[in-house]
């Protein structure tokens, strides 16, 4: 019975913005950037996403040091963070550099800061990652994160409304490679929670500093990148009012996940 009703507002509330078959094209990206523009509501969790970056960047005073945004696709980092490198693995039009998150072409200790929005989950192999930007990272050098989170709502949401994979049961990297089409969205989850102990032993340098679940309903309520749009832009400060309240159940409702790492020696 469940699993009809999923599937009924699947169904009614899917928008063939995208085709899975052609997610990884450079067309695809530039669509992105398109729907993201012309949805309000998913525009705002992008900018809060990225004033929660400048936050931590202007505590650790590296608002003005080297920062390199790994994945940075459709989005639009500059308009709040204009120093910001943004690269990604293919050429697409406004991104600096083209860049393999496996082979980061910067000299050892000559990066102050990494950040990635929805992106570690799309990395072929998590642990060679971490090796490189303990590699490029300075002393004191940041990596930030927001992705998807493992927590009871967050499941439901992403195994039953969301076209990549969620398998908290499965390793560190993925069996397939691809931009975009290749993901499991539990790997945040994998490495920081469920393996935090191998990731501290296996990376002693790279200490987790802060991590918190948030966002329940803002980005499921602007229908993301393939759904209609659940929720009226002229109630944008009341919905932001109740994802408030709703801050002490984050453990158990949030779709998102911040992790702060920094590099100790």
């Amino acid at each position: 019975m469940i699993q009809k009703i999923f599937s009924y507002f699947k169904k009614h509330l899917l928008v063939e913005n995208l085709k899975i078959e052609d997610l990884d094209s450079p067309e695809t990206n530039e669509k992105i950037k398109k729907i993201i523009n012309e949805n309000y509501l998913l525009k705002n969790y992008y900018i809060d996403c990225y004033k929660i970056i400048k936050s931590e960047l202007l505590k650790e005073n590296k608002i003005e040091s080297k920062v390199l945004e790994l994945g940075s696709g459709g989005g639009f980092i500059k308009d709040i963070l204009p120093n910001v490198i943004t690269s990604e693995i293919i050429k697409l039009k406004d991104i600096d550099l083209v860049v393999d998150a496996l082979n980061l072409p910067f000299e050892n200790n000559s990066l102050d800061v990494i950040l990635m929005i929805n992106v570690l989950h799309h990395v072929k192999d998590s642990k060679k990652f971490f090796f490189e930007c303990n590699r490029v990272l300075k002393k004191n050098g940041l990596i930030l994160f927001i992705e998807p989170a493992n927590t009871w709502f967050s499941r439901i949401i992403y195994k039953n409304f969301h076209h990549e994979d969620f398998d908290e049961n499965a390793g560190w990297s993925l069996n397939k490679s691809g931009r975009l089409s290749s993901a499991n969205q539990a790997i945040p989850y994998i490495i920081f929670e469920r393996d935090k102990k191998i990731f501290n032993k296996t990376f002693p340098n790279l200490e987790i500093i802060k991590k918190y679940k948030f966002k329940p309903l803002h980005y499921l309520l602007s229908g993301g990148l393939t759904y209609k749009i659940l929720f009226n832009k002229k109630l944008t400060k009341l919905l932001l009012l109740i994802e408030k309240i709703l801050v002490p159940f984050n453990r158990f409702i949030g779709l998102f996940m911040f992790v702060k790492l920094k590099k100790t020696k």
